[in-house]
């Protein structure tokens, strides 16, 4: 029997890759290469390669350690193991994607486009470059996620461990290892020293990489999860509480939010207790706390995360009509 292609989704997949693509060439071209910003992955490994040889032997730099090169020949055993032993779908985009970004890196080097670099480690506009350069590679990371792809490098590796071991924490191996790329950015920092200079300068000078690197990093996942959950995250209040009628009233009323009562025992004191699950906007979560503190100060509460929430009250999910 044969599949049928949806030719539709086949199209977007790709024209996402492709602009994904564009998007962090230009962004990794215009902001971290420039400044020696090192967010992790095989692009932050290029970038500190890049960097580290620049001063001492600009052609060498440029043609033999380009980060538009030194990225894809990183980047092409990744792709080898992902298509044998994961989705070739997202193997296909992967490559697509990861070879225009690097195809436009490229590109955008040989026309001299101009960069935005800040001129010393200590100047503010290392801080704006930093965000900026996270903001456009998170947007890219986002849309790529939801349509079956990625920008290649420790996104391959995580889940490849996780095809082996659906056990692991990969992602807490996939920040493991963009925290030792965004540490060993400070070696950006020991090459830049010069003679004489006082320790407050080689400090600084070792630790601005460093720090600006991290927060491109952070910028860039927290984009890519707005992205992917959306503006309006939903937060899923977890209450357990002897007083539940007035706590679902109030919330009811007041908040006019849904509030589900599940049973629940304590295992420890074998006392029987009620549970109240409510689904509400982040911006009202102080609301919720609220309520919960007027009429049960002692109430133990934990709060979730809810993504993709949909039904009455937040997104409806029409049905297809056919």
């Amino acid at each position: 029997m044969k599949t049928k292609i949806d030719f539709k989704n086949l199209i977007l997949d790709v024209l996402y890759a492709i602009a994904a693509g564009i998007i962090v060439g230009t962004a990794y071209h215009f902001f971290q290469n420039s400044n020696g910003f090192a967010p992790g992955g095989i692009s932050g490994i290029a970038s500190i390669l890049y960097n580290a040889i620049l001063p001492s032997n600009p052609t060498l730099a440029d043609t033999w350690f380009n980060p538009a090169l030194v990225s894809w020949v990183l980047n092409i055993p990744l792709f080898i193991a992902s298509f044998f032993r994961l989705d070739k779908k997202f193997c296909i985009h992967t490559v697509i994607t990861v070879g225009l970004l690097s195809l436009w890196m490229w590109v955008l080097e040989i026309v001299e486009c101009p960069q935005f670099k800040a001129s010393s480690p200590e100047s503010a506009y290392n801080l704006l470059g930093a965000a900026a350069g996270g903001v456009c590679t998170g947007i890219s990371l986002g849309f790529l996620l939801k349509h079956n792809s990625s920008m290649g490098g420790t996104d391959i590796i995580g889940k490849l461990i996780y095809k082996k071991n659906p056990v692991a924490d990969v992602q807490w191996l996939i920040i493991s290892c963009d925290i030792v790329v965004v540490t060993a950015s400070g070696v950006l920092g020991l090459i830049g020293i010069r003679e004489g200079q006082n320790i407050e300068a080689i400090i600084a000078s070792i630790l601005s990489p460093i720090f600006y690197s991290a927060i491109s990093l952070f910028v860039c996942a927290e984009t890519a999860d707005v992205i992917q959950s959306g503006l309006r995250a939903s937060i899923v209040f977890n209450v357990i509480s002897d007083h539940r009628d007035e706590i679902a009233q109030a919330i009811s009323e007041r908040m006019h939010r849904g509030v589900t009562i599940v049973s629940a025992k304590g295992f420890y004191t074998g006392l029987e207790h009620n549970m109240l699950v409510c689904v509400v906007r982040k911006k009202q979560i102080n609301q919720v706390n609220d309520i919960i503190r007027e009429f049960d100060p002692e109430a133990f509460v934990y709060i979730t995360k809810a993504k993709d929430v949909s039904g009455k009250g937040f997104t409806i999910v029409k049905k297809d009509q056919n």
